[in-house]
């Protein structure tokens, strides 16, 4: 009997190309996203593999989602052998421009739904004594990440968790793992407003590889995996830095600049971006190898290709993406939620935070 795959953040990017792989496999899927028609158009490509798909409509960002999530898929009497966490987005900017709700739901969608999905679908799996967990950390988890501060926090619990979770899990029958990708061809550096900056000018990697090495590491059970080698090169040199050129070369890599910051805080003698601008679908993750025995069927790559030059972009990590507003479906302009700007250097009384 086939297995079952859950993925998020299934309808673009890294978790597009890890259902192409789980099909090819033979896996059965549940796929979630926020958008209804795009996991529908994708749910018929996949059936063409002559695999069974069930697309779950969900916005993980949402308080209370991963329940709803949970009960949808015993709602269709499955069970559920192989979880992906790869739903995620990042805001880019510095942390005093974020309003509550975009915190909140950036930590939603990365830490707490992450941690509760693998909590619900987890024990399951341990009552079959058979089981894989696939949590998407990131690069930016190994060093501070100024600008990004948020996201590679959030990244950092990822890392942290899993492979603690690793550890709990062993001679269970299931197994945790976690990837660290670097930049990737997606577009969360166009949004970001950083294309050009040295991580995605250098070294960036394809979508298809980092989803290769993830679904290699994920079936060997591995504990965590570094895809690419100049991201191994840089996972072994943070860890003989000091913390200040950790903060340093992470901000280098992006292309931001520190300058300090204003009593609105904003940065002082920079044009910044929207926030609109700014907001990204997707983690910054990089490629892995490709060789090994799997790679992405022929004919999905064309097709790949040619959404890609239709204009669709490939965003990883990120389908989840939301502009932030409590416990509802998040869309619209974040700065409706920003309420008032800062008037005095003294003291901020009109800032509200939601």
């Amino acid at each position: 009997m086939a297995e079952t795959a859950l993925v998020t953040g299934a309808t673009s990017g890294i978790g597009e190309s890890l259902c192409l792989l789980f099909a090819s496999d033979g896996f059965n899927l549940v796929t979630v996203a926020r958008d209804k028609e795009s996991l529908e158009k994708q749910a018929v490509e996949l059936r063409r593999l002559g695999v069974e798909v069930t697309p779950i409509p969900c916005d993980l960002s949402r308080e209370g989602s991963a329940r709803e999530l949970f009960e949808a898929v015993r709602s269709h009497n499955l069970d559920i052998d192989v979880l992906v966490n790869d739903a995620g987005y990042s805001t880019a900017g510095r942390f005093a421009e974020l309003s509550v709700p975009e915190i909140r739901s950036m930590l939603q969608l990365s830490v707490v739904n992450l941690a509760e999905l693998t909590s619900v679908f987890m024990h399951p799996m341990l009552e079959r004594g058979h089981g894989r967990i696939l949590n998407m950390s990131s690069m930016m988890a190994l060093t501070p990440c100024p600008n990004n501060a948020l996201y590679g926090a959030a990244k950092k619990f990822v890392l942290s968790f899993t492979l603690a979770l690793w550890a709990e899990l062993k001679g269970t029958g299931v197994t945790a793992t976690t990837i660290c990708p670097g930049a990737t061809r997606t577009n969360f550096p166009k949004n970001a407003g950083i294309e050009n900056a040295p991580a995605w000018k250098y070294f960036s990697m394809d979508a298809d590889e980092t989803a290769i090495r993830a679904y290699r590491a994920l079936m060997r059970g591995e504990r965590c995996a570094v895809t690419g080698w100049y991201n191994k090169v840089g996972a072994l040199s943070t860890r003989l830095m000091p913390i200040g050129m950790q903060i340093m070369a992470g901000t280098w890599l992006i292309g931001t600049r520190m300058h300090p910051l204003n009593h609105e805080g904003t940065a002082e003698g920079t044009d910044q971006p929207s926030k609109d601008d700014a907001r990204s679908k997707g983690d910054t993750p990089d490629k892995g190898e490709s060789s090994g025995k799997h790679e992405m069927p022929q004919s999905h790559k064309t097709s790949q290709t040619e959404k890609a030059t239709s204009g669709k972009t490939a965003q990883s990590h990120d389908d989840a993406r939301a502009t932030a507003q409590p416990n509802t479906h998040l869309t619209g302009d974040a700065h409706a939620f920003r309420g008032g700007q800062a008037t005095s250097p003294k003291c901020n009384l009109t800032w509200n935070p939601w």
